[in-house]
């Protein structure tokens, strides 16, 4: 909806009304769309109009308008309010005059003026762009510079007709020769409150319109920024009408040849012609006009029709007299209408009985369904059971195998160190054989040589004397000390192999320390890992979940499918009070908490097929909404348990944690001594069934106690839980844990570092040790080699004294051979028992290490049996539960399913009720029907009413209710036809004021614009000391101009024929400003206005206008001249355009200047 047109407002006085001159128009012709329209700032009723003051109708002229024959007499009334013009000269004057006493300064319109006009290859133009300023403007140039174009432009822009523009009857001879096409654009302001759709097109609008030589037009109607709004013609109207811009109106935009027509030739009468249409009393007149023959043609229309209306009457009462004649025999059809009353209802109970005894099936078909129900919820009770039971022993199942793996890993590892040092002990026995072969073949060797050598000494004994003998006691006595020193010697390397036992046995703890260094470092850095998370995320846990979580959860928000909203995944429903447990719940909790909550076998359907799609498939549990009463099973108040140290916000999650895991029965307490005293060492706690502690050694692991078969206590260690928590809990203390746990594991991670350090260090001690025994051992070599040089020194003299026998020294070499063979062999063999008897030592320690690895592992091979055995039988269980839930339900389809037809038969029974009932009601409202009679009993006592009926309808003529119907027709037309005179004689009567008052007021404005014309022509004449009167004969239609260019002269003025050209044109651009101050459109455009001038009127002339304009606050003046303006002051609201002429030999954009 366009806004409402803005109201320009001229006062004429303060008992006068005000008369706003806007783009007017009349309803009664839609072709006439930018007409100027006269409006009332206040609605009076017509007895107010008739007693307003200053009003020129009074009580007698509106009853003297009834009697006017024709429109012009109704028009003018007899032109009674023009009979005392001078008095309306004079209030005319005076408001003029007070205006000019009041000093306002011009200021330019916020919108509805020209910015800017733009032709391309628009008559002489190839293109031309002027912009204007939003007051004064004045377009000067040589003959054929283009400046009659601007104005051309504009009319034709704003939607004007070329043959308005009085330069060519059709758009194409405006293109210029030689091109196929022009191009228009108009700029109009559209800035504030008051604009057009401001927040659509912003501060201008743009008009551009095309037009080809090929007969083709089109508009665009564009926002400020560019944007193409509209091409509606319409749109560009209601634009146009809104700010008022009478483009086609010949005295607000006067072309060229309207100019000199209208200031140099015109008679009185052209001029009267151009005052009606310049002020739009010429348009307002047509549509009045046209009103008056409206109202002329409905006279007759209502003449015709009352003659009508009579014949219609004596129809009517024809009719309701043969009615009258035909209700004698009612009687007899009330009997037959009674008949077929009782009759249809009749049909209507017997449908109804029929439906009640199938309405006492459906309610049988309730109650047995009812029944299966009842079975089928506790066989979904059963399954439910069985499944949580299912769930909870592949759980423990899993718990059970994820223990094992870290057990077997270790079994692997100590196996193979085992086997290693095995083969490493069969390879040192079997060396050790052969060593002691090797030592005792060499002894036997020395104990023969022995005896050899001693048969040979007594045998040169006997033969030198005593002096070989004494020889020989001092080589004995430094092979004694040879032999002292060689046993020494034996010894220091006996304790070297005990400090290279101890080296490499720091080196082999060194190594195997490694690897739980290794896992512990990995340890640390999970659990730093987990800590940037935790302050990274801010405990935003969806990493904790599968990837696709996300998508599931909007998948599941999504649907509409569910009969109840699937409730998951069950972590984010549950809130960990003390963070010290988490690792332990989440451990226990298993893929509970990834899993989601349905309360039926068709949503978990649903939900199952929605997780394949979104690909994450999640356990999913059934529950339901019965309330659950934990208070009598719940453990003494002061320990802590699992549902203690949780916040649970989901009934349906804490019913199913309750189910599956037994939270409300599982104590937690940090102290594992407290844990076992209090399980184990003291009667057994009441209301508990397990209990969960910290490990006592490792960090972050738990330990579950209970009980097997509900008697013998059971301990199973809880590995810590891998990844993110699932459970949310309070973000700082979740942190202050985690950093806890960094802080312990990093302790634990510096005793194996430190550990590694220690042996490292009696690594590298017992090699200093062992360098410092080398050194020894070198120093016990030189002596020994020096005993033996000494004896071997002593041996050479006997050997001399004693060359000539040499078999002595041969046995001596040979036995000194053998007895070296005994020393290494001997040496060799304390080695080998020395590394047989560590690898001993390192075998029963691995022995030892993997018989408890299997004792181990063997116990939780008995637990994982035992958890095998139970899963197979809670599946069997669940399997078998699932089976007779699935056939409970299928009786409850069954039974609904006979429910349903019996419903069908139901509706259908109740269908035929309803038809019947509703063609009863047609007939008439329930009757009650007598007990005796049935549908065919009734039948057969209207088949008699309607013959007796017949004879008397043939006896009229017709029916009764043909008659009825004629009769209840031909009233009817007749009410019609009277309404439709009544409502036509009220419209006429209504248009007759209508058109009264329009003609009033069509009087009055002529009146005000005639007196304010006359008294605004004499103030402009007195600018140059003239002297004039503006002459208005409404009764002849005729508009003179009397002046007298001598205000000292007495003479009542001359016609301008007799006056100067100059005196002649400076009167008539009096009247023109005269009569623009009566328009009230924004804009006021002239063409050559002063070409008839000399250069002294042409100066008063100029100079009148641009005070007229700035009187005229916020209208914009475009005025045409051939002549220059540097006579003119140039002031901030005038602004001059000066064209060059253009090329017209080809395409160009023309300059001009600006001053």
């Amino acid at each position: 909806m366009a806004p409402q047109k803005r109201a320009r407002a001229l006062t004429l006085d303060e008992e006068e009304e005000v008369i706003s001159v806007e783009s007017a128009r009349s309803s009664l012709r839609e072709e006439s769309r930018k007409k100027a329209r006269m409006s009332n700032d206040q609605r009076r009723t017509k007895s107010q109009n008739a007693h307003s003051d200053g009003s020129v109708s009074d009580e007698s002229e509106d009853s003297a308008d009834d009697n006017f024959q024709t429109y012009e007499e109704r028009r003018d009334a007899g032109f009674r309010d023009l009979e005392d013009e001078d008095l309306d000269t004079q209030r005319a004057t005076q408001i003029i005059q007070e205006k000019a006493r009041i000093t306002m300064d011009n200021m330019a319109a916020e919108n509805g003026v020209i910015e800017a006009v733009t032709c391309i290859n628009f008559m002489c133009h190839s293109k031309l762009h002027v912009s204007f300023g939003p007051l004064i403007n004045f377009i000067i140039g040589h003959n054929g510079s283009g400046k009659s174009a601007v104005l051309t432009a504009l009319t034709l822009c704003l939607g004007g007709k070329a043959s308005s523009t009085n330069r060519g009857q059709s758009l194409k001879s405006f293109i210029k020769e030689g091109q196929d096409s022009a191009t228009l654009i108009v700029k109009i302001k559209n800035q504030g409150t008051s604009g057009y759709q401001g927040e659509t097109f912003g501060d201008s609008i743009i008009v551009e319109r095309q037009f080809s030589k090929a007969g083709t037009s089109g508009f665009k109607i564009k926002s400020a920024n560019g944007r193409v709004v509209s091409t509606r013609r319409t749109d560009l109207e209601e634009i146009t009408d809104y700010f008022a811009m009478q483009i086609d109106n010949p005295m607000n935009v006067l072309t060229q040849d309207m100019a000199r027509q209208f200031l140099s030739n015109s008679l009185p009468h052209e001029k009267y012609r151009f005052f009606l249409k310049g002020t739009q009393l010429e348009q307002l007149d047509v549509d009045y006009q046209l009103l008056g023959e409206i109202i002329d043609h409905m006279e007759t229309k209502l003449h015709t029709q009352n003659e009508d209306l009579l014949a219609l009457k004596q129809v009517a009462k024809e009719a309701a007299g043969k009615l009258a004649m035909s209700d004698k025999h009612n009687s007899l059809r009330d009997q037959r209408r009674s008949c077929a009353r009782q009759m249809a209802w009749a049909q209507v109970e017997e449908q109804e009985r029929a439906l009640s005894s199938v309405t006492e099936a459906v309610v049988e078909a309730e109650q047995r369904i009812e029944e299966s129900e009842v079975d089928a919820r506790s066989s979904e009770v059963k399954f439910d059971q069985a499944t949580q039971a299912a769930v909870i022993a592949a759980d423990g199942m899993r718990e059970v195998a994820e223990e094992l793996v870290p057990l077997q890993d270790s079994r692997k590892a100590a196996k193979e160190s085992f086997d290693k040092n095995k083969g490493e002990l069969i390879a040192h026995q079997a060396e050790e054989r052969s060593i002691r072969d090797h030592l005792k073949a060499a002894q036997q060797k020395i104990s023969k040589t022995n005896a050899d050598i001693e048969a040979e000494q007594d045998r040169i004994t006997a033969a030198t004397g005593g002096m070989h003998a004494r020889k020989l006691e001092e080589i004995e006595e430094l092979r004694r000390r040879a032999s002292e020193a060689r046993t020494r010697l034996d010894d220091h390397a006996t304790s070297g192999r005990s400090l290279e036992d101890e080296r490499r046995a720091a080196e082999l703890e060194v190594k195997n320390v490694q690897q739980p260094l290794e896992n512990k470092k990995q340890e640390v850095k999970q659990s730093e890992t987990q800590l940037s998370t935790l302050i990274k995320d801010k405990g935003q846990r969806q990493d904790a979940f599968h990837e696709n979580m996300p998508r599931l959860l909007r998948a599941i928000r999504d649907h509409a499918g569910f009969r109840d909203a699937p409730v998951g995944p069950v972590g984010n429903h549950v809130r960990l009070l003390k963070p010290v447990w988490s690792s332990v719940l989440e451990r226990s909790f298993g893929a509970t908490l990834t899993s989601f909550i349905v309360t039926s076998k068709k949503d978990q359907a649903l939900l199952s097929e929605i997780m394949r799609k979104v690909k994450c498939v999640c356990p999913i549990l059934i529950g339901n909404n019965h309330p659950i009463d934990i208070r009598e099973n719940e453990p003494d108040s002061r320990f802590d348990t699992s549902l203690r140290v949780l916040e649970i916000d989901n009934e349906l999650v804490k019913r199913q944690l309750i189910i599956n895991q037994g939270i409300e029965q599982t104590i937690l307490i940090e102290d594992r001594e407290e844990a076992n005293r209090v399980m184990f060492e003291s009667m057994k706690p009441r209301n508990v069934k397990q209990c969960f502690c910290l490990h006592d050694t490792k960090r972050g692991w738990g330990v579950r106690l209970g009980y097997t078969r509900g008697v013998e206590a059971s301990t199973s260690p809880m590995p810590p839980m891998n990844g993110a928590p699932r459970m949310k809990t309070d973000i700082e203390s979740q942190i202050s844990f985690q950093r806890g746990s960094i802080q312990a594991l990093q302790h634990e991670l510096n005793e194996l570092v430190q550990k590694i350090n220690d042996q490292q260090s009696i690594a590298r001690s017992r090699g200093q040790d062992i360098t410092r025994h080398q050194r020894q051992g070198r120093d016990l070599q030189l002596e020994y080699e020096r005993a033996e040089e000494r004896a071997a020194r002593m041996q050479d003299e006997l050997e001399q004294d004693n060359a000539e026998d040499g078999r002595l020294e041969a046995l001596r070499a040979g036995l000194q051979e053998a007895e070296e063979d005994v020393r290494v062999h001997r040496g060799s063999f304390e080695d080998s028992i020395a590394a047989k008897d560590r690898l001993n030592a390192i075998a029963r320690s691995l022995r030892a290490q993997l018989q408890g690895i299997d004792g181990e592992i063997a116990e939780h091979e008995a637990k994982r049996k035992k958890a095998e055995a139970k899963q197979l039988k809670a599946s069997n269980i669940r399997q078998s539960t699932l089976q007779e839930k699935n056939a409970a339900f299928q009786k409850v389809e069954d039974k609904k399913g006979d429910k349903e037809r019996i419903t069908q038969r139901r509706d259908a029974a109740a269908e035929r009720v309803r038809e019947f009932t509703e063609k009863a009601s047609q007939v008439c409202e329930r009757v009650p029907v007598g007990r005796a009679e049935t549908v065919d009993s009734l039948e057969k006592k209207y088949e008699r009413f309607s013959k007796d009926l017949e004879r008397y309808q043939q006896q009229m003529g017709d029916t009764r209710e043909t008659i009825a119907e004629k009769a209840r027709d031909t009233r009817l037309a007749y009410e019609t036809a009277k309404g439709q005179v009544q409502d036509m004689t009220h419209l006429d009567a209504v248009l007759k004021d209508s058109l009264n008052e329009r003609c009033n007021r069509w009087r009055k404005f002529r009146k005000f614009i005639s007196a304010r014309a006359r008294a605004q022509f004499m103030y402009l004449l007195s600018e140059r000391s003239f002297r004039g009167l503006l002459k208005t004969d409404h009764k002849l239609r005729s508009l003179e101009l009397h002046v007298e260019p001598d205000e000292t002269r007495t003479g009542k003025g001359r016609q301008t024929k007799t006056l100067s050209g100059g005196e002649k044109s400076f009167s008539t651009i009096c009247l023109l400003l005269a009569l623009w101050e009566a328009m009230g459109s924004p804009i006021r455009c002239l063409d050559e206005f002063d070409v008839f001038m000399d250069n002294v009127n042409r100066d008063v002339s100029l100079k009148m206008m641009i005070n007229a304009a700035r009187r005229s606050v916020g209208r914009q003046y475009i005025l045409i001249t051939p002549q220059s303006m540097g006579n003119v002051d140039v002031a901030p609201d005038v602004k001059i355009i000066k064209l060059s002429d253009p090329e017209r030999g080809g395409q160009t954009t023309l300059p001009f200047g600006t001053h």
